[in-house]
């Protein structure tokens, strides 16, 4: 009898852990599809776009100048860094593509470094908005601090990315004298849920997280701010 009953016991904690993993699978499946789609290689795009159709008056530059200036930060700052994972991964550089080692991370980040600073050049060549100009600036330097502190302590990069992007929305208020309520609360709500997918899945502490969103969010407010 008392077999049966330790029998009983135990089928009844696998039964309670079968269910707690069930119940635990779609929020997985959610936290990772937010890291994917808000993911930091994203996020000039994400600016980017926000720059030209919030409404300021940026939604006035020619179409064809917002083609040319999408293209080339959706080339270089998007298409150029995920292109050379598969490389990197193949050379073993990387042992996977979510790069949670933070060693794993500092090629990675060097490259978009590099790519990073080679756009800002060319941002600041040609006749193109202050703000803009201003904007690629801050990614340049949040993607340096983030390298630098990376080579020592891991970081929530997702984290400096919505950072980012929230000072913009911000700045971008400011400067125009707009304001953009709708883009703000959204932003908030949307980082709310990056930061807490990220200690979700267990990719990062708190602290990483919490300060990981404010290296991105100080360089950008500073600098679209007054800078521009």
């Amino acid at each position: 009898m008392q077999g049966t009953i330790k029998y009983s016991g135990s089928t009844d904690e696998e039964g309670d852990l079968m269910n707690d993993n069930k119940r635990r699978e779609p929020l997985r499946l959610i936290s990772e599809v937010i890291s994917i789609l808000f993911h930091p290689v994203f996020m000039p795009v994400y600016g980017l776009l926000i720059i030209f159709f919030a409404p300021t008056i940026f939604i006035y530059i020619p179409g064809n100048v917002k083609r040319v200036i999408f293209m080339l930060v959706l080339i270089n700052m998007t298409v150029v860094p995920l292109a050379m994972l598969p490389l990197f991964r193949y050379r073993n550089i990387i042992s996977s593509y979510s790069l949670e080692g933070r060693q794993e991370r500092v090629l990675p980040l060097a490259l978009g470094l590099l790519m990073y600073i080679l756009t800002t050049i060319i941002f600041f060549s040609y006749q193109i908005p202050v703000l803009i100009k201003t904007f690629m600036l801050a990614a340049s330097v949040t993607a340096f601090i983030v390298l630098v502190v990376t080579m020592m302590w891991k970081i929530s990069i997702h984290s400096a990315g919505m950072g980012g992007l929230l000072a913009t929305v911000i700045a971008l208020s400011v400067r125009m004298g707009t304001p953009l309520t709708l883009y703000l609360a959204a932003l908030i709500a949307i980082s709310g849920m990056v930061l807490t997918a990220r200690l979700y899945l267990g990719a990062h502490r708190p602290v990483q997280v919490y300060l990981g969103f404010m290296a991105g969010f100080l360089p950008f407010i500073v600098i679209m701010l007054f800078f521009g």
